[in-house]
């Protein structure tokens, strides 16, 4: 895996997806909250969620592929739970703490997930089991998956940032 392009791509693909389902006037959604939504704009850009992520969560470069792929699921089978700017980070943090508790051997406690993702625990166990009743708990993805997945972040770290 290319780990610089991974990281960059998962960002401007969070930040694109988030600037369309903002409610922009170009893309008018109507918005509809739900548990990954909070009541306000976190002031944290994307990338610099996404590059905190990576230096302080402590999990393997696959686990932000996976990370995408489970937010893709869970908003596929819930579109209300879209990528927006409300709820982007949420999404992120629970999409991430499943997907280095399934990839990795070695994991951490949901305290260590939870001071990271700057959420509080029991918000993200409950984000956590909502995710996971979404996917079914299905969390295994076929390699061909894998694969396009890290094929599109790889290809979205070369579009321009949004903020």
């Amino acid at each position: 895996l290319c780990d610089d392009q991974v990281v960059t791509g998962l960002s401007r693909a969070l930040e694109k997806m988030a600037f369309m389902g903002s409610g922009s006037p170009e893309i008018q959604q109507p918005v509809t909250n739900t548990s990954f939504h909070c009541g306000w704009r976190p002031l944290i850009r994307i990338s610099d969620y996404v590059n905190w992520f990576r230096t302080f969560l402590g999990c393997s470069i696959e686990c932000f592929v996976l990370g995408m792929i489970y937010m893709d699921r869970t908003v596929k089978q819930s579109p209300a739970c879209a990528v927006s700017p409300q709820s982007c980070h949420r999404l992120l943090a629970c999409s991430m703490t499943l997907a280095a508790k399934f990839q990795d051997d070695a994991f951490y406690k949901n305290a260590h997930y939870a001071a990271v993702s700057g959420i509080n625990i029991k918000d993200l166990n409950s984000l956590q089991k909502r995710m996971l009743e979404l996917l079914d708990y299905k969390l295994v993805v076929h390699p061909h998956e894998f694969e396009r997945y890290q094929k599109w972040l790889t290809e979205a770290s070369g579009w321009t940032a949004m903020w």
